[in-house]
């Protein structure tokens, strides 16, 4: 979440829009999964998010859903300020090739697979995906993923083996 935050700093700077990131502390768990499918996701939808915002900030939040010996639930928000969209184009939002809107191509640019691809991505990973926005209020892209817990890492410390717990 990190790298993908520092690539689109500069991008909200120039746009005078705030970019937050909200990270559970409880997320210090060392968890396997795909990281650059997870960069891909992220950077996709946090792109979007603060092209269609002209005013106000950008959200990342990350927080544990579900947890178990083995495995954790996180779920991943991208929550915006922009133009919204409505009920009826949410429908066909995370289908290839289609937008909102025709104007919103020629306005905002884009070929409409974005989240289509995001969406395969996800759910290829074993999560879902999802949007609630109200037109011109905003929009909140989520999706969550189900990622294994890594055993505890041995440490050496002063010539002595110690367990590292996330």
């Amino acid at each position: 979440v990190n790298s993908v935050m520092q690539m689109f700093n500069s991008q909200a700077e120039a746009k005078r829009i705030g970019l937050q990131m909200n990270l559970d502390p409880s997320l210090r768990l060392a968890l396997r999964g795909d990281p650059v499918r997870l960069r891909q996701v992220l950077s996709n939808i946090l792109s979007n998010a603060i092209k269609f915002t002209q005013q106000g900030e950008v959200t990342v939040k990350a927080s544990r859903v579900e947890e178990t010996p083995q495995e954790a639930v996180i779920r991943f928000e991208v929550r915006d300020t922009g133009i919204g969209i409505s009920l009826e184009d949410q429908t066909r939002l995370f289908q290839p090739f289609s937008q909102a809107d025709s104007s919103t191509t020629r306005k905002f640019g884009g070929t409409g697979l974005g989240l289509a691809i995001c969406k395969q991505l996800v759910t290829m990973m074993g999560g879902t995906m999802g949007i609630e926005s109200l037109q011109g209020r905003g929009s909140l892209f989520w999706f969550t993923l189900r990622l294994l817990r890594q055993p505890a890492r041995p440490k050496t410390e002063g010539g002595q083996m110690t367990a590292l717990h996330g």
